[in-house]
């Protein structure tokens, strides 16, 4: 096969692989697409991307960490129906079903490796002397995820364990075309360990790139990354000259209590400025196990309301979704700020729209007009959309005529994108 047609997550195209071998037959989905980081820039199939993703944990309300298929399956389904592009599977390797369901859905994944140490953090953060407490918040953050490196990460003793976990993730997962990068964990401080876990994988797999936010200076992995930046720290690194790493924020718009927040500044910095190339939101879903109180019936319990001590608190209730994986506001402002349809302006009845896929036109789907008002709504019928609107350009789309007499108020117009064709 010399010119086959090429998958992506925007068009998750899969050719079915069959292996015989001793009367024996093995079916593997298998999807055909290049990666590169290429003039500071990462790259699939030659074309910038940007990552509109999340993080997600193994979690099911009643199951914990044993997720149901169908559980799993719902979520990814209702990830692309919020407009999510991108999985970052925190904080280790998930159920191996994902990434079929990932190929054939079409997802870009960051998969990543079970190593997270930062709970020496704690030990080093106690350990500060009274001048050191004094230091600014960045400084002393930089001291405590630093310092923890000698128990493990930077720790030779240890360099079997680091290196056995990169080699069975990779291993495992490598033949998924969804699988765009490898993840050698989440703060675990750096040090030996995470060079020789980066060498190990590259020596397994020379075509994807590798990450590691706890690298904070680039200095072993390909791409930077990094953790709930503001909006001023994040376009500054945009603004950078000469850069030869793109940047992704691995963790970003932390949905806790009434976050997230910022989403569209965040959005409108990525598409504004080349090396920094998205992020995955904190988190898809809160962690709260079903439970019953003999005074008010089930609940969903977290943080100590097992008797468990120590506990995590309210940092298992940050998702994007609540404990039975419905949408929260959250999901539904992040859906509007990432869609792939963004509309700009009106005028002279005409409005601009400008397609922000990445690698694909617009020519797979439709567009429906509304007149919406109070206790009101009025069908216009389809919008003629342009074909061949290329990533990252804007098109016109003419309105008809908006009648508008006898309504009283304000008055919307409302246009959805949808598929011409059902894909599953």
């Amino acid at each position: 096969m010399t010119e086959p047609k090429k998958w992506s997550a925007e068009d998750p195209y899969l050719y079915k692989l069959i292996l015989s071998f001793g009367g024996r037959f093995i079916a593997q989905n298998v999807g055909f697409r290049t990666v590169e980081i290429k003039d500071g820039i990462f790259k699939v199939n030659g074309k910038r991307i940007v990552l509109r993703g999340v993080n997600r944990h193994e979690h099911h309300p009643m199951h914990g960490r044993a997720v149901p298929y169908e559980f799993m399956r719902n979520d990814l389904l209702l990830m692309k129906k919020y407009n999510i592009n991108a999985i970052r599977t925190a904080h280790q390797p998930p159920d191996p079903r994902l990434f079929s369901l990932a190929d054939e859905l079409g997802f870009w994944v960051i998969d990543e490796a079970d190593l997270e140490c930062h709970g020496f953090s704690a030990i080093d953060k106690l350990m500060l002397s009274d001048d050191e407490k004094k230091l600014p918040y960045a400084e002393k953050i930089n001291l405590i995820y630093t310092r923890p490196g000698r128990f493990t990460t930077d720790n030779p003793a240890w360099k079997y364990q680091h290196v056995d976990r990169a080699v069975q993730l990779c291993t495992r997962d490598k033949n998924h075309p969804s699988v765009v990068m490898w993840s050698l964990g989440n703060e675990a401080f750096y040090g030996c360990n995470i060079k020789s876990m980066y060498d190990a994988i590259r020596a397994l797999d020379t075509t994807r790139p590798i990450h590691y936010e706890g690298d904070r200076q680039g200095e072993t992995v390909d791409l930077l990354s990094k953790m709930y930046l503001s909006i001023e720290e994040l376009i500054s690194f945009g603004k950078e000259p000469n850069f030869t790493k793109p940047l992704i924020l691995c963790e970003y718009i932390h949905s806790m209590g009434n976050g997230p927040g910022n989403i569209k500044e965040y959005i409108d910095a990525f598409y504004a400025y080349p090396r920094l190339q998205g992020g995955c939101a904190w988190e898809w879903a809160n962690q709260g196990l079903t439970a019953n109180s003999p005074n008010s019936g089930p609940f969903y319990a977290y943080g100590g309301d097992f008797n468990d001590e120590p506990n995590d608190s309210n940092f298992v209730l940050d998702g994007m979704c609540f404990s039975d994986h419905t949408p929260t506001p959250g999901l539904v402002e992040y859906k509007k700020a990432i869609e792939p349809v963004q509309l700009k302006g009106i005028a002279g009845g005409k409005v601009t729209i400008v397609n922000r896929y990445d690698l694909i036109t617009l020519d797979h789907l439709k567009c429906q007009g509304f007149l919406v008002a109070d206790g009101y709504k009025r069908f216009l019928g389809e919008i003629l959309i342009p074909t061949d609107i290329s990533p990252h350009t804007t098109a016109e789309l003419a309105l008809p005529a908006l009648d508008t007499f006898g309504i009283v108020g304000e008055i919307y117009l409302e246009l959805n994108f949808r598929l011409k064709d059902a894909t599953i």
